[in-house]
């Protein structure tokens, strides 16, 4: 019964997901809130959002890749299960032939980027050295991480995605160690940071062509098992999902550059630092919400609609019992957050920043396991159509608002909650339900209890804030937000989850407390 009703809660891979996950987020949190005061104080927030720019300008670089590999693991699995293994291993070997043909390429554009960053941007003088540093290192991970993303799928593939979260987690720890040690050891410097990200590049790489060959022992990559035909198949397919992400990059990766075109660095800067904290939040959400593609895709595969509709759901209910926690908190201490974290920054500011970044993940945390149900369905073309007509809407409402108003960052933010408030709510959620036989509002009620259960644990955050008083003591800070975070969570198990969930969450933590308890004793 608890398999039925509560579909992915009763997997054991989904909990150890979650567990890597927390501990990924976790260490991800740790990184930034150690090193970004850091830099901030030694070259200033204008610097650390040029460090930001950086990853956003691997992102644009990435668009050409993502239509080749974000549908390699469908056609590799595919033909695996239906016994095809030579064809399995000609899609294999002709994305990696690809992979590799694109990382050379993508070496001459990188080049120049960095040989002529002084000229796109203003620099410091004393800066430039260290700004293109970081940019060099920022592409060389990039083009490392596409020679070997083919060795990537073996988890998707074998269904094994928890092993997936263990070396994400194994790769962050690597990541905090590298950059703790060189800013301990060290002068601070701006590229420790990406030199930490490009260890942990490394230690992926080498994980994944382990898992590669012990999970897909089949799969071997060899040039002559190349064939223009594969590449074409799976470009046709994932063509579209490019234009998806170049709809995300125009409306979410591109508000660095825009601040800083058209407001100027200071300001930039003063977004970079405030967004760390919701990205890592955004990044959270989005890791844990990947866990339950593979039980929906095998639910429409076997014709089951009642199963998905029922494993759709509870998805989206687990979703909520996290998204409100982090989010309350941050509009109830964020102030006091980025005042103790970045004295120098004005911290109020930054909040806000923080608040018009994150908000709209009331309604867009939740929804994330829904964006599967169009690529399970195929409307993948459909979807990135949407997107990509609200992505130059997005760019020419912000462009208008910022050359006849004084709104400044204001208009960029603001017109991003707003739309992807509107695209959830009149696309994404209706259509999710549409694509599987459902009537079109079968997922609002979901939506509805997620934003009951921010309004609940803001009130939460907010009695807590009063009770405690968190400025000026980290002490007193973490404390509050453990103790919002606490009594959050034991309300969104009743304002959230079924009984039958809830139950079962609660039979499971039971039995394992019991466990440890006993191996205690022993």
């Amino acid at each position: 019964m608890a398999k039925t009703q509560t579909g992915d809660f009763s997997s054991r891979a989904l909990a150890k997901n979650v567990v890597f996950s927390v501990v990924t987020f976790a260490l991800n949190f740790f990184i930034s809130f150690y090193i970004t005061p850091r830099i901030t104080n030694q070259f200033g927030s204008d610097t650390y959002g040029y460090m930001k720019l950086s990853n956003d300008f691997a992102s644009y670089a990435s668009l050409f890749s993502i239509a080749l590999n974000s549908m390699a693991s469908r056609f590799i699995m595919l033909e695996r299960s239906r016994g095809n293994t030579e064809k399995a291993r000609q899609y294999f070997s002709s994305v990696g032939v690809a992979n590799t043909i694109l990382a050379a390429i993508f070496v001459v554009p990188a080049l120049l980027c960095v040989r002529y960053l002084d000229s796109l941007f203003e620099i410091a003088p004393a800066l430039v050295w260290e700004v293109k540093l970081t940019y060099a290192l920022t592409f060389t991970n990039f083009i490392l991480q596409l020679f070997f993303s083919i060795y990537s799928n073996c988890y998707y593939i074998t269904n094994t995605l928890y092993l997936s979260s263990l070396r994400t987690s194994q790769a962050s720890i690597l990541n905090a160690v590298t950059v703790l040690s060189l800013f301990f050891f060290f002068q601070p410097r701006l590229s420790y940071v990406v030199c930490g990200t490009l260890a942990a590049t490394v230690f992926t790489v080498c994980a994944n062509i382990h898992y590669t060959r012990k999970l897909t022992p089949d799969l071997r990559f060899r040039f002559a098992d190349f064939s223009l035909r594969s590449v074409w198949t799976i470009l046709s397919s994932g063509i579209w999902n490019s234009i998806t992400q170049l709809s995300n990059l125009l409306t979410n990766q591109l508000d660095l550059l825009i601040t800083n075109l058209f407001i100027g660095a200071a300001t930039m800067g003063h977004l970079s630092v405030a967004k760390t904290v919701p990205n890592v939040i955004i990044n959270f959400n989005a890791t844990i919400a990947n866990v339950f593609s593979p039980n929906l895709m095998r639910l429409y595969a076997e014709g089951d609609r009642e199963g998905m509709k029922k494993a759709a759901k509870s998805a989206m209910r687990f979703m909520c019992l996290f998204v409100s926690l982090p989010n309350a908190i941050l509009v109830t201490m964020g102030t006091q957050l980025y005042s103790l974290w970045v004295p120098s920054e004005p911290a109020q500011l930054l909040n806000v920043f923080a608040i018009l970044t994150i908000l709209n993940s009331c309604i867009t945390g939740p929804l994330q396991p829904l964006y599967q149900i169009f690529t399970i369905t195929n409307k993948v073309r459909e979807n990135s159509l949407v997107m990509i007509c609200y992505g130059f809407l997005y760019l020419g409402v912000v462009y208008l608002l910022l050359k006849t108003t004084d709104l400044g960052v204001y208009a960029i933010l603001g017109t991003n909650l707003v739309g992807s408030l509107l695209v959830a709510s009149f696309y994404h959620l209706p259509y999710a339900a549409k694509h599987i036989g459902l009537p079109r509002w079968e997922f609002f009620p979901e939506i509805g209890k997620s934003i009951l259960s921010f309004v609940v644990v803001s009130a939460i955050g907010f009695g807590v804030r009063s009770l405690l008083d968190p400025s000026g003591s980290w002490l007193r800070w973490f404390a509050g937000a453990a103790l919002t975070a606490m009594l959050g969570f034991i309300c969104n198990l009743f304002l959230i989850l079924h009984r039958e969930e809830r139950q079962f969450l609660l039979e499971k933590a039971g039995g394992k407390l019991r466990r440890l308890l006993g191996r205690g004793e022993a």
